[in-house]
């Protein structure tokens, strides 16, 4: 049987992993060509107009995406409801 309490003893904790005098300093990652950015960069995307334009895209789909699976949603489930609504009023 494996002893928990000495495996967590001998694992480094995820802070430690880095080794010290790394000359990478802490950075995120352009969500569209993946160059490095700052941390703080919110929208998390570089400098460059074609990535900013492409976000924008990006969240303008997801946006209309969202839009019509709750109209979706809606329509399907009022075909499943509109009728025991209708049975209980008449």
């Amino acid at each position: 049987m494996v002893d928990a309490k000495a495996a967590k003893s001998r694992a480094k904790p995820a802070a430690q992993s880095v080794p010290r005098g790394s000359s990478i300093p802490p950075h995120a990652h352009c969500r569209i060509c993946q160059c490095p950015v700052d941390l703080k960069a919110d929208p998390r995307v570089c400098k460059d107009q074609e990535c900013i334009a492409e976000l924008e895209r990006r969240e303008t789909s997801e946006r209309r995406m969202r839009t019509w699976m709750l109209i979706f949603f809606g329509l399907f489930a009022f075909t499943f409801i509109g009728p025991i609504l209708l049975r209980a009023v008449a």
